[in-house]
Formats: C-alpha cells, structure tokens, sequence
C-alpha cells in the first residue's frame, strides 16, 4: 500500500504548470480559456511580491490509517527563499487543537531547530534538536510542510513538468465563508493507488493569494482527507533574515513563545 497523501501543500508548483499548459477542462468551468490565463497571471504575480509573510492556518487530516480527525492551529513565519531548496527559511510554531503540546520549528537554509513539550510543562527545561545534514534537515521540514506556504510563494515561473496521472482542471468562482473565491479543482484518474482523488485550492479573488485547500482520496475501503485555511497575519512585514538564524548553540524560552502564539491567534478569532 502506498501512502496516497505527499504533504507538500497541494504540489502547488505542479498545480501552477498544470494551470499553464492544460486547458481543455476550461470549458467546463465558469471561467472561459482567457479568464483562466488572468487568473494565473495574476496569481504568479500575486507571489513574486511576497517577500516575507506571517500567517496562521487552522489544519484538519485523517490519514488512511486514522479513526479519527487530526487538528493543528500553527502560526507560521516564511522569509521567501526561491533558490532554497525548501523555497522558505521559516519559523513554525504549532499546537493540536486539543492544546496538550506546543512545538517550535525553525529551519534557515542550513540548520532546523526543533523543540516541543507538553503545554502543562513548558517550564520545563528539554534540549532543542539542531540539524545541518542537507538530508535530514530536508527530512525534518518535509514532515511539517503540509504548514508551509513556501512552493506557493517562491512561484517565479512554471517548473515545465507536467502531472504524469493524467489530471482534469477546472475553475471556478465560489465562496468560502464569506470570501469571494477561485477554486481551483484537479480531479485524477483512477488507478491501482487511489480512487475518487481530488485536489482543491481557494484563491482570494481580492488579492490572488491561497485561502485554504482540500484533498481527498479513496484506497479499498479507507478514506484520506485534509482541509485548511488560512488567515494573513501580516504580509511582507520587516522581518529581519537574522531572526531566522540557527544558532549551533540556540536555546529558547518554550513557556514566553507560548504566551506569545496564544496571543496571535486569539487576536484572529
């Protein structure tokens, strides 16, 4: 059995070349072929001006194995890095919607910083694990990227790839709570790995920016879905890169960041 869900957010860099070099869905959508080009457009100019970006996304999964749905409120931090290997240097700092841990990433193009603790024990001291492997510090970031806005962000030009499985676009315009969307609907083929595989991206038709997003997919009798959303902090804010910086020697106070992230994301609701 193959896990059917790879993490990176909606294979954002892909879906933007699926965009560019297949419309013979379009038809179907409410969006005619020039339509569709425009919002591409603007949506690849909407990311090269995102230099810096602080947002918080609330995040639901259930993975093929799970009984039961999984919650994540994060507030993420992304210094856009195109020619990064990971498109972001980033500072991610989590908790389950249960609240019963708080985790803090950071990652600066060379090292990750990784530390977490139970929220009633935050006080108490735990060594941060620091990486500089290229392999393992990859790793590390790609086991929370489902977080990370980086692809979408670091977008400057189509990667030239196309989808090998064979997908079916369609855009259309709808809402999202009370926001004016696009969504953008990559519907796959069935095969020996999944059935019923769907993709989906919301598009804030006011600025052309990622609202939130869909999977779902069947294999056998099981089910794997996730659903987020995401709400702007702050866009391109005066973050210094030395904030990003680890440290081979870096502590951190998990009890204040804690206070802190408590804050941000009581403010948005």
């Amino acid at each position: 059995m193959k896990y059917l869900f790879n993490r990176n957010l909606f294979f954002l860099s892909g879906l933007i070349t699926i965009l560019l070099n297949s419309f013979t869905a379009s038809a179907q959508s409410q969006l005619t072929k020039e339509e569709t080009r425009e919002v591409v457009k603007k949506m690849f100019e909407s990311s090269e001006k995102i230099n810096t970006v602080v947002y918080k996304m609330n995040y639901q999964s259930k993975s093929l194995t799970q009984k039961d749905t999984l919650c994540t409120i994060a507030v993420c931090s992304l210094y856009i890095a195109p020619k990064d290997r990971l498109k972001a240097y980033h500072i991610v700092e989590e908790t389950s919607a249960e609240g019963k841990f708080f985790s803090y990433m950071k990652y600066d193009g060379k090292r990750t910083f990784n530390v977490d603790r139970l929220v009633d024990s935050l006080d108490v001291y735990k060594e941060p694990y620091i990486d500089k492997g290229k392999r393992m510090t990859q790793q590390i970031v790609q086991s929370y990227s489902y977080l990370l806005l980086g692809e979408y962000f670091a977008l400057r030009k189509s990667s030239g790839k196309d989808d090998s499985q064979g997908a079916n676009v369609l855009i259309t315009e709808e809402m999202l709570k009370d926001k004016e969307v696009y969504c953008i609907t990559i519907n796959f083929k069935d095969n020996e790995d999944a059935r019923d595989k769907v993709n989906k991206l919301y598009i804030n038709k006011s600025n052309y920016l990622p609202i939130g997003g869909y999977f779902f997919a069947r294999w056998e009798n099981m089910e794997e879905y996730n659903y987020y959303e995401i709400e702007y902090l702050a866009i391109n804010p005066e973050i210094s890169l030395e904030k990003f910086k680890v440290d081979k020697n870096q502590t951190i106070n998990l009890a204040e960041r804690y206070k802190v992230f408590k804050e941000k994301i009581k403010d948005q609701g």
